[in-house]
């Protein structure tokens, strides 16, 4: 029987295990040691991982492989490792963990949010937004503000709203360790280490992952289990 997120583990937990990933990333320098040792205090820590999140696992790191590869071709960022397509080999692991963290955070019923045309639209506009300008940092910052503000304009509720707070939270936590141990850096940002568009991109990243990544897993997670 699938008890869903009333199994989640509460709110200190999850940040306890973030704190621990966060530190881990600073201080391990082996990329493949971080690919095997991650993965294996999530599933430790956060036990259990439901249907769902596997599945939202499986949607979110290929998607951000792709679009980190984009980016880094055009220039928007630099990792200090490159392992595969201009990343380190754990990159695509951390982004199903920040995911995980937020859901868990946020700890919203399963089944809660419909997934509409709007969140295929926003995610359209965002991949666009986020892809097209990474060579020109002024051009990406507008470009992601009104990627950013349509999203807003399309999802604002209480839910909304907390999912894009909790990531925004989440991704000054992350690019300040991650630039701040020297891990990735943005040549084009100018006075600042960190780039305006960054805040846009944690934004969409909560309400994005709301209204389009987590909707979509747990129909992926559902449709699987009724033929399982």
């Amino acid at each position: 029987m699938d008890t869903g997120v009333r199994r989640a583990p509460q709110r200190g937990v999850v940040a306890a295990s973030l704190a621990l990933t966060l530190l881990q990333i600073a201080l391990v320098e082996s990329s493949w040691l971080l690919a095997l040792v991650l993965p294996l205090q999530w599933v430790l820590v956060l036990r259990p991982i439901e249907r769902r999140e596997w599945v939202l696992f499986a949607l979110v790191g290929p998607f951000f492989v792709a679009q980190n590869y984009m980016a880094l071709r055009a220039g928007a960022f630099v990792f200090r490792q490159h392992d595969f397509l201009l990343m380190p080999w754990h990159e695509p692991l951390l982004w199903m963990g920040w995911y995980l963290h937020l859901v868990r955070f946020v700890n919203e019923p399963g089944r809660s949010v419909p997934l509409g045309p709007g969140a295929w639209f926003g995610l359209l506009l965002t991949v666009l937004a986020f892809s097209l300008f990474g060579s020109d940092a002024q051009a990406q910052t507008l470009a992601t503000s009104v990627s950013c503000a349509a999203l807003l304009a399309l999802f604002h509720t209480r839910a909304d709203l907390a999912y894009a707070l909790c990531a925004v939270a989440l991704g000054a936590l992350v690019e300040g360790v991650g630039v701040g141990a020297g891990l990735w850096h943005y040549p084009g940002s100018g006075p600042l280490p960190i780039p305006f568009w960054s805040l846009s991109m944690w934004v969409s990243v909560g309400l994005l992952g709301r209204r389009f990544a987590v909707p979509l897993a747990e129909r992926l997670a559902s449709a699987g289990a009724r033929h399982a």
